[in-house]
């Protein structure tokens, strides 16, 4: 029979233990003692694990004791414990848990208390021993891994404070089929598999694939000494990130936690995979058949893809916007595509080419940059989205992507301040003085994203567009002209005057035109603005 190696002797595979793993517990055990659970399905080497665990923290010179109801315990294990090591078997009920609990805390406060098996017997005595500030490492099993164990701690019926006060971190653990080392190959597999591992990627990329030999049975897994590895999480709980997991325990709130206190399972899956240990195939099938994974993946393909529309938006709308825009129960139909009826404005430096020839390249960014600077803050404080910047000129629509009753208003408004915050600038500046023409119209158009994975855009399409266009190309210097849809909204709070009939390049019919009567050096205030809306 061979002799069972010691814990000194015994290694796990490197094929199964990241370092980034290793690393973050033992920080969890340099820090304040407590309720440490070792988690994950039946049969994944929990024991294992909690046994290499607690030797971490016998090698720091702590005294270990290992608590079980099992008599056979040790030699179902298959290592020896250091000599030192005190077992007792302890009858299964809850006073003799709780008297054996007592007698250690009692007899010496430094010892870490190793449970093989969290139970309704001892759950009571292993948070007695944690509130006594010792080291309880115990298995617990459960398909839940990381965050979602802090529920089956509310299910022993810890509280949440209880859970903040003496858990002090969490490690789980799956297996996942492992490479076979006989016929594994290097592939370009696809986008949608390359994202799994990838999940910012735009192109397809080489990643280790499962073919099949003799070996493996034609399986592409299980290959070699070692058929599986494990993919771990590991927590770390502490002051920083107690207040996060408060959020998440009372109101449901998952905030990211801090990647040097939270190493999650799916990090250390796509590590095993980067690194050829398991397979695209595998492990893609890991993810869309275990709930756990398959959660995970669809959170992070959410949050990947608010944060790329908040990047996007965010450069066209205010913060606030964005959040608002994201709130709404329609956001897909927003971002797919829909009819709004909107106000689109197009305002454009009159004279510029002239200008440029006469100046430096300097001197025109600075210019450029100033003029779009004002611009852009008065367009956010009338909460209109910016669509684009096309040379000197700049588009702006409002009512879309979040509807605003009061869009035409709003857009005139708008244009006015803008034309009094130039005239403001040309009374301050000695170079050449800035013009600008504005042109406003309103109507139906198709709003939404266009472009592909690479750059995506929000913007507005249809005929409206076009003839707001066209009246910005015809404004004077100083000028404001609105379209009838425009004018019929807001004639009875804007003055403006008729400028009759004016065919525009590629209008079969004269449109009424009107222009926006404002007073330049009249400086409008915020809140006056504010009101009338």
């Amino acid at each position: 029979m061979t002799e069972k190696p010691s814990l000194a002797e015994f290694t796990i595979d490197p094929y199964i233990s990241p370092l980034d793993a290793r690393s973050l517990t033992q920080n969890i055990l340099g820090g304040k003692p407590g309720l440490f659970p070792i988690t994950g399905q039946a049969g994944v080497g929990k024991t294992t694990t909690l046994f290499m665990i607690a030797y971490y923290s016998w090698q720091q010179g702590f005294p270990v004791i290992v608590l079980t109801e099992d008599r056979e315990l040790l030699n179902s294990i298959h290592f020896c414990l250091p000599e030192s090591w005190v077992s007792q078997y302890i009858e299964p009920s809850e006073q003799a848990w709780l008297n054996a609990i007592q007698q250690v805390i009692t007899a010496n406060p430094s010892t870490v208390i190793v449970i093989d098996q969290l139970s309704g017997n001892n759950d009571e005595a292993a948070l007695m021993a944690a509130k006594a500030k010792h080291w309880v490492f115990t298995c617990i099993d459960t398909p839940f891994v990381g965050l979602d164990v802090l529920y089956n701690l509310k299910a022993w019926g810890l509280t949440n404070q209880e859970i903040l006060e003496n858990v002090s971190g969490i490690f789980s653990q799956m297996l996942l089929p492992r490479l076979c080392d006989n016929c594994a190959q290097l592939r370009t597999v696809s986008l949608e598999e390359t994202r799994f591992v990838y999940p910012e990627s735009h192109q397809a990329r080489e990643l280790w694939c499962e073919v099949g030999c003799s070996v493996c049975n034609n399986q592409g897994t299980g290959g070699g000494r070692y058929g599986f590895c494990a993919a771990f999480e590991v927590l770390q709980i502490d002051e920083e990130v107690k207040p996060l997991l408060a959020d998440y325990l009372e109101s449901n709130i998952l905030r990211p936690l801090p990647a040097c206190k939270h190493f999650t399972v799916r990090e250390g899956s796509r590590e095993l995979v980067k690194s050829g240990r398991v397979g695209i195939r595998t492990y893609q099938r890991e993810i869309l058949q275990n709930p756990l994974l398959r959660v995970q993946h669809f959170w992070e393909q959410e949050s990947l893809r608010a944060s790329q529309i908040q990047g996007m938006f965010g450069r066209f709308v205010t913060q606030q916007l964005v959040e608002k825009l994201m709130s709404q129960q329609d956001f897909e139909r927003i971002i797919e595509g829909e009819r709004r009826y909107v106000t689109c404005f197009f305002c454009d430096v009159r004279g510029f080419t002239t200008r440029a020839e006469q100046s430096s390249p300097v001197e025109i960014f600075l210019t450029l940059n100033r003029y779009f600077r004002e611009i852009i803050d008065i367009v956010f404080r009338y909460e209109g989205t910016i669509d684009k910047f096309i040379g000197d000129s700049v588009m702006v629509v409002f009512g879309a992507p979040t509807e605003q009753p009061d869009h035409e208003l709003r857009a005139v408004q708008c244009a006015i301040s803008i034309q009094q915050k130039v005239a403001e600038i040309n009374q301050l500046t000695d170079v050449h003085p800035i013009h600008i023409g504005i042109g406003i119209n309103s109507g139906e158009v198709v709003a939404g994203c266009l472009g592909s994975d690479r750059r995506m855009d929000y913007t507005v399409l249809g005929d409206v567009v076009n003839t707001a266009a066209r009246l910005e190309s015809h404004a004077q210097p100083g000028q404001i002209l609105i379209g009838p849809e425009t004018y019929s909204a807001v004639q009875e709070k804007v003055e403006c005057r008729e400028m009759g009939a004016l065919t525009l390049k590629g209008k079969l019919r004269a449109l009424e035109i009107f222009e926006v009567s404002y007073v330049a050096t009249d400086l409008q205030q915020p809140n006056r603005v504010e009101e009338s809306i």
